[in-house]
């Protein structure tokens, strides 16, 4: 498996994975979903056999996020960094219903982790759907990152 920085030409693979991932992942047109790379501060793709498995995408707590964010109107994002200062947040992440419980998604978390230590980020965040049933897989899976739940907010 390699991973690397989402490009131009797997943009399109990791919307179908997003999309298939639907509701625990928010949908998003591909026109967003480009949108957001263009802006992330971090996003990265898991690539087996030249097929795009997996993705993240996250936002750090800058000036230029904010203004970004604020544009939107990104709920999550906003309601974050009114408790938060100094995090790297974690928009998406996804892995192709084929790859999953390999790893995949924990190996994506780790270089994130090691993207937040090299920067000398403080905090790693992310938010997790409830609707239209509690996400026990993300639940599970950020539990095996040491993430604390903040609140549960309510937004449909």
């Amino acid at each position: 498996m390699k991973i690397n920085k989402i490009s131009s030409e797997n943009l399109i693979e990791c919307h179908r994975i997003n999309q298939e991932n639907t509701p625990e992942v928010g949908s998003i047109t591909l026109e967003e979903l480009r949108n957001s790379l263009d802006n992330s501060d971090y996003n990265l793709c898991a690539v087996v056999d030249n097929e795009v498995v997996g993705f993240v995408i996250c936002f750090q707590d800058t000036e230029t996020t904010n203004s970004y964010m604020g544009d939107f109107d990104h709920k999550n994002f906003s309601e974050i960094s009114q408790r938060i200062s100094d995090f790297l947040y974690i928009d998406r992440i996804a892995v192709d219903k084929n790859y999953r419980k390999k790893s995949i998604g924990s190996k994506l978390y780790d270089e994130v982790v090691n993207f937040a230590e090299i920067n000398n980020i403080s905090h790693l965040t992310a938010e997790i759907n409830l609707l239209p049933s509690k996400n026990t897989p993300s639940f599970s899976f950020h539990k095996k990152f040491d993430f604390t739940e903040l609140d549960t907010v309510k937004y449909s």
